[in-house]
């Protein structure tokens, strides 16, 4: 008991050091390798998507100010604005050009022309024209962009674009020298006038421009960033900064990580799960192999102990092998004294046997000899009576043989005549009812020729009808021409038109009426034929029926003929199976006369082995008796 359980100890520290141990570590190291990979994979993302969205939030304040520098284009280079604004300020133009206009059409909130002396000349606020001064927005930005570009030539397109802070809102300016078209307008000489657009961005416009750009939450803050997901700084100098563009970062690595990492845990889980059956497995397997192995120890010890036991069971054997070798000797010594003591009394016995026997062989052979001799001649005269018996049946079976034959050939002769005769029954019967069949078919079409010529003998009639109807028309026709040749006679020459009208509708009528009765004498003439028609449709019906009528006869007359040669065909093959049987029974009767030749064949020279028997016994006996007598 304690040395199974030592093994089972062993065991367990086997599987779990070969087995537990390492697919645990396996796991764990697979668990960790896909956290840390997600991890990586969903942290490169998120640091990918906030730097896209912030080169985004850095493209949209770039697009704006760039997009305000090509409108300061279209406004500055200007030939009436330099006729209206530089030349001769005049203020209703500027009001309905420049500043109520811009904020309508572009949504700038304040716009300023600044002199050559840098006064503001031309101010708004929104749709108000104001009087105030274009620092009050830009402060000390303003004074920086006008000497830079007081710096440049005049008449030069220069444009300065950049961020400002105006009341705590990000505003984007643009400002350049007001130019006329190269060869149109003449620039006043002396200092530039500058034309100067502020556009103030509120929350609601950076919201839209961020959603436009898929940035969520995208706001302006003054001072230092609050806690953002991301931001862009702002700059209206080198060294001053506007503010910072603060937005809800999309962070899509960090929701994959949260829809990823229950699905990951999920995964390990149905690992571990599958690890789990995989070495509850192999715990059976070393469970198993380990009772294998204690079975097989067992069967070991079992086998060693059997083979003691034949080791101790072949000793015995051989010493039991020994002893019974000693007493076969003691045995065979003394039968061999006993055996000596036999002979002598064998040897006399043996004499006094052998002439009592020679007396008895002589005295019990002589009759048997005597009879075998008699039986010997029995068989032949019987042999010779079977063998004349035989020929007399030989001949018999030779005269029915020559009987069968020729009625046989009888037979083979009247079989095909049959046959011959019940195929050609069957023929004229097929025919026969092929010939009723037409008739049968003949009728109907006779039948459907009656119906027709009926039919037409009746649209006959309705077309007499109608010829009558035109004959009355025609009549009536006459005789209204003939009463309107005498209103026009009566009319005298004022008539003479009509009267030749009447007269050629009477010719008409006339013509009509001989029409008319053409038809009727043609009609009549149809209706005879169709009743001729008719009546031979049915004595062609009524011949038809009696052929019909007679073709069925001559069918059951030729159906009975064919079965009465089925039935003679019928008789002669029994006959022909009788004579066949008779052959057969023949044949039999032939084999049976050459058996019986064969049987008186058999008893002769069973007669004459008998003889030569007798004549060997005879001989065997006296050599024996010699053989005795010397033995």
């Amino acid at each position: 008991m304690l040395l199974s359980r030592t093994s089972e100890d062993a065991v367990q520290a086997d599987y779990r050091r070969h087995f537990l141990y390492p697919l645990a570590a396996v796991l764990v190291a697979a668990g960790a390798v896909m956290i840390g990979l997600l991890l990586w994979l969903t942290s490169v993302t998120d640091i990918r998507q906030a730097r896209q969205e912030a080169e985004m939030a850095r493209l949209l304040v770039w697009s704006r100010m760039d997009f305000m520098a090509r409108n300061m284009s279209d406004y500055a280079t200007w030939d009436d604005a330099v006729t209206y604004l530089v030349t001769d300020l005049d203020m209703d133009w500027a009001a309905d050009n420049i500043g109520p206009y811009l904020f309508e059409a572009q949504g700038y909130e304040h716009s300023f022309v600044i002199d050559a002396r840098d006064r503001t000349v031309f101010a708004s606020d929104g749709d108000r024209v104001t009087r105030a001064d274009a620092r009050s927005v830009l402060g000390p930005v303003l004074d920086q962009e006008l000497a830079a570009l007081r710096r440049t030539p005049p008449g030069r397109d220069v444009r300065r674009t950049g961020q400002v802070l105006v009341n705590g809102r990000l505003a984007i300016y643009s400002i350049a020298a007001i130019i006329p078209h190269p060869g149109r307008v003449r620039l006043p000489a002396g200092p530039a006038t500058y034309l100067l657009m502020v556009d103030v961005l509120s929350p609601q416009q950076l919201s839209t421009l961020g959603r436009e750009r898929g940035i969520d939450a995208l706001r302006f803050a003054p001072g230092a960033p609050a806690d953002a997901d991301g931001s862009h700084t702002l700059r209206m100098t080198a060294d001053d900064q506007a503010g910072h563009l603060t937005w809800a970062a999309a962070k899509p690595g960090t929701a994959m990580r949260n829809r990823a990492l229950p699905v990951l845990g999920l995964l390990i889980l149905l690992l571990a799960g599958v690890a789990a059956g995989v070495l509850r497995r192999c715990r059976l397997s070393i469970e198993q192999t380990r009772q294998a192995t204690a079975q097989a120890d067992a069967d070991a010890a079992e086998a060693r102990r059997a083979l003691s036991a034949l080791t101790t069971a072949q000793d015995a054997a051989a010493a039991a092998d020994a002893e019974a070798k000693r007493r076969l000797e003691t045995v065979v010594m003394e039968v061999r004294a006993e055996n000596d003591a036999l002979s002598g009394r064998v040897a006399a016995s043996r004499a006094a046997a052998l002439a009592e026997a020679r007396r008895d062989l002589e005295r019990g052979l002589a009759p048997v000899l005597a009879t075998l001799g008699q039986q010997g001649m029995m068989l032949a005269v019987a042999s010779e009576r079977m063998r004349e018996q035989a020929g007399q049946l030989g001949a018999l079976v030779t005269a029915a043989t020559a009987s069968v034959a020729e009625t046989q050939r009888c037979l083979d002769t009247l079989v095909p005549d049959a046959r011959a005769c019940a195929e050609a029954g069957d023929q004229i019967d097929r025919d026969t009812a092929d010939g009723l069949s037409e008739v049968r078919r003949a009728g109907a079409d006779a039948s459907r020729i009656g119906g027709s010529v009926a039919a037409l003998s009746a649209s006959l009639d309705e077309v007499d009808t109608v010829v009558d109807a035109i004959d009355s028309l025609a009549k009536q026709t006459n005789m209204l021409a003939l009463n309107a040749r005498i209103e026009a006679a009566r009319s005298g020459a004022a008539g003479e038109g009509f009267a030749v009208v009447a007269r050629e509708i009477k010719l008409l009528a006339d013509g009509t009426s001989d029409l008319t009765k053409k038809v009727s004498e043609q009609l009549s003439g149809l209706r005879g034929h169709a009743g001729d028609t008719v009546a031979l449709v049915e004595t062609i019906t009524d011949a038809m029926r009696r052929t019909e009528q007679a073709s069925g006869a001559i069918g059951d007359a030729v159906r009975r003929q064919v079965d009465g040669m089925v039935r003679i065909g019928g008789g002669i093959d029994r006959v022909a199976d009788t004579g066949r049987a008779t052959a057969a029974a023949i044949a039999d009767a032939h084999s049976a006369v050459a058996a019986g030749h064969e049987a008186a064949d058999r008893m002769d020279e069973v007669a004459m082995q008998l003889s030569e028997t007798l004549r060997s016994l005879d001989s065997g006996v006296a050599a024996f008796v010699r053989h005795l007598e010397a033995a």
